[in-house]
C-alpha cells in the first residue's frame, strides 16, 4: 500500500471532462409472460464483446480515487476477491478451487433466499458466458440485505382451487441481515425437504429441493449459517449441472482492502457524492412518477453539527437491526457514526491517500462492527471497480439507471454496460385455464346490457305483451330525441320538463318489465363470469412465475438453464 500523502494540488479526479449524458428515458421493461421464455437486453450473443468494450474503456480511464486509479483499484480488488471467492466456495463445496485465467470477469448476485428461476438464469448466464470466452463467473451473495421470513410459498390443492401454503424452514425471528442469521431450529430446518416434497407430491412432481436439501442440512449442521446452508445447496445442484462459479458473500467483500479503500473515497467526498445522488434520485422519481419518498431508495439527509448521511449500513455483531451510517469531516479527520456514537475515525481529508482510512476501517470487524454496502453502493462498486461486465435482473436494471447517472456526474465517466436478464418457467402443476381478463370484461358488460337493454336479447313476435312493450320503448326514445327547449315560454317549459320526466318514469317500467325477462340469462351469465374468475384466480397460481425454483423439476429446469444462446 503507498504511504500516506496529502497532494496541494485538486483530486486528479476532477481533471477530465465529463462525458456527455444522454437524455432520460422512461425504461420499458416487462417480464416475459409465456412459459420458458428468456428476456436478455442486450442480447446474449452480444454480451462478451459489450464486456470488452468495458475493459477498453476502463483502460482508458486515470481518475483517482484516494491515491489510487480507478485502474490500480480494479486490479486490486479482482485479485483480492477472486482469492477470497475461491476460499469461500471451496469452503461451500469441500473442494480446492484452482486459479483460473486472467480472462474477463462475469458478475451477479442476490440474496441468498430460495429465488425463482427467473434469477437463478442470471447464474447459469454467467457461467456459461464466462466459459465461452475462457473467463471468471462470480456470484454475489447479498448478505448484506434483510431476512425478513423463513417460510417458503408452496402451491397445495388442485387445478381447480390451487392455494399457496408457508412452509417455514425455520422459526420465525425478527427481520436480521443474513449475514446475522443462524439456523435456529435445526429439526425444522431437516424436515424441510421432506414436508415440501409430500405437499409437491399431489401434484405428481418430485422438487429438486429434494436432491438439494441434504446438502443445506449438511452444512447447517457445520456450520450453523442459514446463509452458508442455502447457498451450499444452491452451489452444488448448479454444479451437477456443469456450472462452475465461484461465490462470495458481500460481507467479506466488505471487509477487504480494496472495497475500504473505495468507502474511503465515497467518505472524503460525501458532500459532492450525496448531492448527486439526491439530485439523480429526484430526477429519476420524477420521469418514473414516483411520489414515494422512499422509492426506490431515500435521499441522503442531513443531519445537525455537519453529519451527512452516507450510502452505507452499519450494526453491531448479533444485532437484529441495520442502523444508517453518518459522516463528518472533522479537520483532518473523517468521523464515522451509526447515528448513535462515533464508531471510528479516519485519518483522512480530501485530496489525501486513503492507506491510513483502510487501516482504520480494518479495526472495526474486531470490535464487532458491520459496515456494509447498501443496494446501490454494491452495484457501484462492483460495475466499476469488480466487474468487466455486471449482470441485472429487470428490477435492478430499472434502479441502475440512477446509477449510470452517478457514474457520469461523480465519477465524470461513461458508465459501462450491463445486462439485463430475467426468465419465466411456468411450474409444471396442471393445465392453465383458457381464459383472460377479457372474457371477465366481456361477460360483465353483456350482463349490464341483459339488465338495461333487455329488448335487445328478446325475440319479437313471441309475447304479445313484449312485442308491445319494445314497441313503446322505442316511440317513447324517439320522443326523448325530438325533444328540445327551443324558444319556449316558461309555461311551456315546465309542461315540457313534466312530460320529459313522465316519459323517464316510463321508460325505466318498461326496462324493469324487460328485464324480468332475461333474468334466467342474467343468472347464467352471473355464474359463467364467476367462474372465469375463480379460473383466472387459479391460473394465478398455475402459471406464477416467482415459485422458488427448488420446486421444479430437473427436466423442467436442466434443458432450459444449460442450453443459454450465448453464441
Amino acid at each position: 500500500m503507498p504511504a500516506c500523502s496529502i497532494p496541494t494540488g485538486h483530486n486528479a479526479m476532477f481533471e477530465s471532462t465529463a462525458p456527455a449524458e444522454p437524455q432520460w428515458i422512461k425504461q420499458q421493461l416487462r417480464v416475459p409472460r409465456d412459459d420458458e421464455t428468456l428476456f436478455a437486453r442486450p442480447d446474449l450473443s452480444a454480451v462478451i464483446e459489450d464486456a470488452r468494450d468495458n475493459v477498453v474503456q476502463f483502460d482508458r480511464t486515470s481518475i483517482d480515487l484516494a491515491g489510487r486509479t480507478l485502474g490500480q483499484l480494479r486490479e486490486w480488488s479482482r485479485k483480492d476477491i477472486l482469492q477470497a471467492a475461491r476460499q469461500y466456495t471451496a469452503q461451500l463445496t469441500g473442494e480446492p478451487i484452482s486459479e483460473q485465467a486472467n480472462g474477463l470477469l462475469l458478475v451477479a448476485g442476490h440474496q441468498p433466499s430460495l429465488f425463482h428461476p427467473g434469477v437463478w438464469v442470471k447464474n447459469f448466464a454467467v457461467g456459461a458466458l464466462a466459459k465461452s470466452c475462457s473467463g471468471t463467473a462470480l456470484n454475489l451473495i447479498v448478505d448484506n440485505d434483510t431476512l425478513s421470513s423463513t417460510q417458503m410459498r408452496v402451491p397445495v390443492g388442485d387445478r381447480n382451487s390451487p392455494q399457496i401454503e408457508m412452509v417455514p424452514f425455520d422459526d420465525e425471528r425478527p427481520p436480521q441481515p443474513w449475514e446475522e442469521a443462524k439456523v435456529a431450529n435445526g429439526q425444522l430446518f431437516a424436515s424441510f425437504g421432506n414436508r415440501v416434497g409430500a405437499l409437491m407430491s399431489k401434484w405428481n412432481l418430485e422438487p429438486l429441493l429434494g436432491g438439494m436439501w441434504p446438502d443445506a442440512v449438511e452444512v447447517a449442521n457445520a456450520s450453523g449459517s442459514l446463509r452458508d446452508a442455502l447457498t451450499a445447496a444452491r452451489h452444488r445442484q448448479e454444479q451437477r449441472w456443469g456450472c462452475e462459479n465461484l461465490e462470495l458473500p458481500i460481507s467479506r467483500v466488505c471487509e477487504l482492502n480494496p472495497f475500504l479503500w473505495f468507502a474511503s473515497h465515497l467518505l472524503v467526498e460525501l458532500p459532492r457524492f450525496r448531492d448527486v445522488h439526491n439530485e439523480v434520485l429526484g430526477e429519476f422519481r420524477k420521469v418514473n412518477r414516483i411520489r414515494s419518498r422512499t422509492h426506490p431508495v431515500p435521499e441522503l439527509s442531513a443531519e445537525h453539527d455537519g453529519w451527512l448521511e452516507a450510502p452505507f449500513w452499519v450494526w453491531r455483531a448479533g444485532e437484529d437491526q441495520r442502523q444508517r451510517a453518518f459522516a463528518k469531516q472533522v479537520g483532518q479527520e473523517i468521523h464515522l457514526s451509526d447515528g448513535k456514537e462515533t464508531i471510528a475515525k479516519l485519518p483522512l481529508s480530501p485530496g489525501g491517500e486513503a492507506c491510513c482510512a483502510v487501516e482504520a476501517l480494518r479495526e472495526l470487524p474486531q470490535r464487532g462492527i458491520r459496515l456494509r454496502t447498501r443496494a446501490l453502493t454494491t452495484t457501484l462498486f462492483s460495475r466499476l471497480c469488480l466487474s468487466d461486465l455486471f449482470v441485472h435482473g429487470i428490477g435492478g436494471s430499472k434502479y441502475d439507471e440512477m446509477t449510470d447517472r452517478i457514474i457520469h456526474r461523480f465519477y465524470r465517466l461513461s458508465p459501462p454496460s450491463f445486462l439485463t436478464l430475467s426468465a419465466t418457467l411456468h411450474l409444471p402443476l396442471a393445465e392453465p385455464f383458457s381464459v383472460s381478463t377479457d372474457d371477465v370484461t366481456r361477460l360483465r358488460r353483456l350482463q349490464r346490457d341483459l339488465a338495461y337493454n333487455s329488448d335487445r336479447y328478446l325475440t319479437d313476435g313471441d309475447n304479445a305483451n313484449v312485442d308491445s312493450l319494445i314497441t313503446e320503448k322505442q316511440q317513447l326514445i324517439a320522443e326523448q330525441k325530438d325533444a328540445t327547449a327551443g324558444n319556449l315560454s316558461r309555461r311551456q317549459r315546465r309542461l315540457r320538463s313534466r312530460r320529459n320526466h313522465d316519459r323517464f318514469r316510463r321508460l325505466r317500467e318498461i326496462g324493469a318489465s324487460l328485464s324480468e325477462l332475461t333474468v334466467e340469462r342474467q343468472q347464467q351469465i352471473e355464474t359463467e363470469s364467476s367462474d372465469v374468475e375463480q379460473q383466472l384466480a387459479a391460473n394465478a397460481i398455475l402459471t406464477n412465475r416467482e415459485l422458488p425454483f427448488c420446486l421444479y423439476p430437473d427436466e423442467k429446469l436442466r434443458s432450459f438453464m444449460t442450453e443459454l444462446p450465448v453464441e
